[in-house]
Order: C-alpha cells, then structure tokens, then sequence
C-alpha cells in the first residue's frame, strides 16, 4: 500500500471555524428581527380582522331592525372577548341562534385565529351595550376599545368611525 502525504502548508478551499459561526449567528440574528416583524404584524392584521366583523355586525344589526321592525341588542362582554346578539325589547329580550359567524348569537374572539385581540372597553351610556330600535335608530352613542383601535358611533344614527 501507497501511503498518501498531505501538504499542510498548502491552501484548500473552506471555511474556517470562526467564519461558520459569524455566519449562523448573522443568520440567527436576522431571523429573530424577521420574526418579532412577522408577529407584530399578524398581531396588527388580527385585530384590524377583529373591527372589519364587529363594524359589520353593527351595520347588519342596524339594518335587521329595521327589516324586522324589533329591537335588536348587541351586548358586549370584556372579559371573555366576545359579545351576544339578542331580539327583543329590555326585559323580554332572547339570543339571535341563527346571527351570522356566531355560535347561538354569541361572537366570541377567544380563538387561535383571533389571539391577542381584546375588547379593552366598551361604554354606551354607562351600559356595555349597542342597541337599535325598530326604525333602526341607535339608543345611545358610544365606544369599543379593541386593543389600541376605538370603534365609535354617533347617537341616533348609528354610523361608526375608527381612530
């Protein structure tokens, strides 16, 4: 057998030890930064999500009193991130089961596709809750903080702006 001698003194094409490490820890850097983005940015999609449905359900409920000629209520709850449709005049009120995206009425956002989207406050006249009457006029005017975004609408009419 041939035995084979290595020139050590010779350069070969490589990396060195130290250049493979400054090179995963650049990667691992840039990737952590592209990361804390990406869920910021999910967060901030999530709760835009979160006020297109709730301004919606606003308009659907307004114009359901109207065709309905009823009373309709939306009442909000913080606590569990979600809020109820009910029919009917205080005191004799019963849930909407069959309200579009809802589970017997209730709209809840304590899902995973709805995580860290919180109803922070909700104040309509003192009461947490929206309600139109027959004519499709709201009660009283208010407003629902949904994390950093406030929803307000205007006494009477109902109409709703974001700031």
């Amino acid at each position: 057998m041939k035995k084979t001698k290595f020139d050590l003194k010779t350069a070969r094409p490589g990396f060195t030890l130290t250049e493979l490490i400054l090179v995963i820890l650049l990667i691992g850097i840039f990737a952590s930064v592209g990361l804390v983005r990406t869920r910021d940015g999910i967060v901030a999609i999530r709760t835009q999500v979160a006020i297109d449905q709730i301004t919606a359900d606003i308009d659907l409920l307004r114009s359901m009193a109207f065709a309905r000629h009823d009373t309709l209520t939306m009442v909000f709850s913080t606590a569990n991130d979600s809020y109820t449709v009910y029919t009917g005049p205080d005191g004799s009120r019963s849930a909407v089961t069959d309200f579009s995206n809802s589970a017997s009425g209730v709209v809840s956002f304590q899902n995973a596709s709805f995580a860290n989207v919180d109803i922070t406050a909700v104040s309509f006249g003192g009461q947490p809750e929206i309600q139109f009457l027959p004519l499709g006029d709201l009660k009283s005017g208010g407003t629902i903080t949904i994390n950093t975004h406030t929803i307000t609408l205007q006494d009477l009419t109902g109409k709703w702006s974001i700031n």
